[in-house]
């Protein structure tokens, strides 16, 4: 998995929240709650503080995006989120083409 540093822009790959990645121990699904909305799959995120668990995985605060374990703000998982540079590789999908779209011949 790449390692993630603030001020790193990121997309949410992982946008299913109804379960968090690693639910620990006192995880109660009635004290969770997302204020700013869920992740969305469309949006950049700016990442603000990376903290590092002791098993080398990462979690991320980003800008803008909070979740809350009741009163206490918590960080997302890393393992959500890919770096905007890594995405340079992918193959892009078909562009349609309309009637207002020129083919090539």
């Amino acid at each position: 998995m790449e390692k993630l540093a603030p001020n790193d822009r990121v997309v949410a790959v992982n946008i299913d929240l109804s379960w968090p990645v690693h639910p620990g121990s006192n995880y109660q699904p009635q004290l969770i709650s997302f204020p700013d909305g869920p992740l969305r799959r469309d949006r950049i995120y700016h990442v603000h503080r990376v903290v590092s668990h002791s098993d080398g995985s990462q979690a991320i605060f980003i800008t803008g995006t909070r979740v809350f374990l009741g009163d206490d703000e918590i960080p997302w998982d890393g393992s959500r989120f890919r770096k905007v540079d890594c995405l340079k590789g992918h193959v892009p999908l078909k562009k349609k083409f309309t009637a207002k779209t020129p083919r090539r011949k």
